[in-house]
């Protein structure tokens, strides 16, 4: 006689297996929080900077054409002016939001694994995510970038359930999420332009899911429409927030896609990194073509799409940046993880996670020593150490980030004087109180003060360091920002030593 085990907690081998999933997704989840704020602990850079200038405005002005001077939407600026009044202003404080959206965002791409696969393929695409360099980078970033890439995965999965089972809570979850992407940033918009098309050819059989498709697609269209005519108006505009970027040749956007996409997070690549990026390429290229489910069509068409459709518009308006195409690195992770747990050989599928998340550590790991990080922390102290009768810089921008260090690091002194660059930030302008002075003028004070500290952020190079009548001093070597001092000889002062 055979006698049934009783599980004396109640439970079944079942539903044991439909906790795994979520409690190992629950655990990274904490898991990378944690490291993300562990290792979020250090100074703002210049564009986080512009972020936290944008979230201190009124948000009526966000939603008005004061927005003109900048290029990326208002949400993101707006829920930062929330968390700034819960949290205050502190550098790692305030990174606790994005870091809480790109969390968040690991979730959306098990959501979107598990709908498009099962929940082996959503905890590998959460796993790649969890170590990808760029998503870390993303969620640590005082920008919206997380927030669009959480966005997109979100309309994804709303588009995979359209595709399945044609329910309106699918059209929802699309049209909301896609809302969010366009008012988070602007090449969201190359986003629900492919997913538009790629959806139509995908329903052509179904005449009336296509219609619910085609207006849905108009609602949203119609609510983005505000932000649409702002960004018209900012591309007839003589300057823009912009302009600095180049346009790529293909071997540039050959090397971003790479960065974006590859595991390794390469700056520079090489043969190896185009041969893989081709074999990437090539296989989601057979997905598209040949794949028997709509939703790995789609998901294929979208990763393809995103850097061709990005390259061909730089060719007339340069916007291609990994930043840029950064939305598109979720749908592809996803992608990447279906094909390896679909892999027939359960060694050979191990291995091949195993290598794609080895890889991505290694990426992780050589990443955050050199990534993208200002020093204003210290040019303050140095400014303070040697207390100048004046502190110059070139543009309202850098006076009102040296502005904030002061404030933060509770330092007495004069508050920066702008000299303006050449080159002007049009986002920053009117937003300082401070002196301006032309440069004849701040030789003039300095004659008359004695030492003056100069701040030179990348372009912003304050042209009284051009001045022969200068003698200049560097405090800073191969550092952003850079700290000189200057003295003019025969002044009432010179600075200390």
């Amino acid at each position: 006689m055979r006698v049934k085990r009783v599980d004396q907690h109640g439970g079944s081998p079942a539903a044991a297996g439909r906790l795994r999933a979520p409690l190992m997704l629950a655990l990274m989840l904490v898991a990378v929080a944690a490291f993300r704020i562990h290792t979020a602990q250090y100074s703002l850079w210049y564009d986080e900077l512009a972020s936290l200038e944008f979230a201190r405005q009124p948000v009526s002005r966000l939603w008005s054409s004061w927005m003109l001077r900048e290029t990326n939407p208002p949400l993101f600026y707006t829920m930062l002016s929330g968390w700034i009044a819960l949290v205050g202003q502190d550098d790692v404080a305030v990174r606790l939001l994005p870091i809480g959206i790109g969390t968040a965002g690991i979730g959306a791409a098990y959501g979107l694994g598990r709908a498009v696969g099962d929940a082996k393929a959503g905890l590998l695409a959460a796993a790649l995510l969890s170590l990808s360099a760029l998503g870390t980078d993303l969620s640590q970033q005082l920008r919206g970038y997380a927030l669009a890439q959480l966005a997109v995965l979100l309309a994804c999965t709303g588009m995979v359930l359209y595709l399945r089972r044609r329910t309106l809570g699918g059209l929802v979850l699309y049209g909301i999420a896609t809302l969010i992407g366009l008012y988070t940033h602007t090449t969201v918009a190359l986003f629900a332009g492919l997913a538009g098309v790629t959806m139509l050819w995908l329903l052509w059989s179904d005449r009336r899911a296509q219609a619910r498709w085609l207006a849905t697609n108009v609602a949203v269209l119609a609510g983005w429409g505000w932000w649409a005519m702002i960004s018209v108006r900012q591309m007839t505009m003589p300057v823009t927030n912009i302009a600095w970027i180049a346009t790529p040749s293909w071997r540039d956007a050959v090397a971003m896609t790479a960065q974006v996409y590859l595991p390794l997070f390469p700056h520079e690549t090489g043969i190896a990194g185009m041969l893989l990026l081709a074999g990437l390429f090539a296989g989601l290229a057979a997905c598209a073509v040949r794949a028997a489910r709509p939703e790995v069509k789609l998901l294929a068409v979208l990763t393809i799409g995103a850097p061709l459709l990005l390259f061909v518009i730089s060719q007339r308006v340069p916007i291609f940046l990994p930043r840029t195409l950064s939305w598109a690195s979720g749908p592809e992770l996803v992608l990447v993880a279906l094909g390896v747990t679909r892999i027939k050989s359960p060694p050979v599928a191990r291995a091949s996670g195993a290598i794609l998340l080895g890889l991505s550590a290694i990426g992780l790991a050589s990443w955050l020593p050199s990534r993208e990080r200002e020093h204003w922390h210290q040019a303050v102290a140095r400014i303070g150490s040697h207390k100048p009768a004046l502190v110059i810089v070139g543009d309202d921008a850098v006076a009102l980030a040296l502005d904030r260090y002061r404030s933060n690091a509770e330092l007495k002194g004069p508050r920066p004087i702008v000299v303006q660059s050449a080159y002007r930030e049009r986002w920053a302008d009117g937003l300082y109180s401070g002196t301006h002075l032309s440069p004849a003028a701040a030789l003039a004070v300095i004659r008359d003060r004695g030492c003056a500290a100069v701040v030179e952020w990348g372009p912003f190079h304050p042209p009284i360091l051009d001045d022969p009548a200068a003698t200049a001093r560097p405090l800073t070597r191969d550092t952003t920002p850079a700290v000189t001092l200057i003295d003019i000889p025969r002044a009432r002062r010179a600075c200390r030593p």
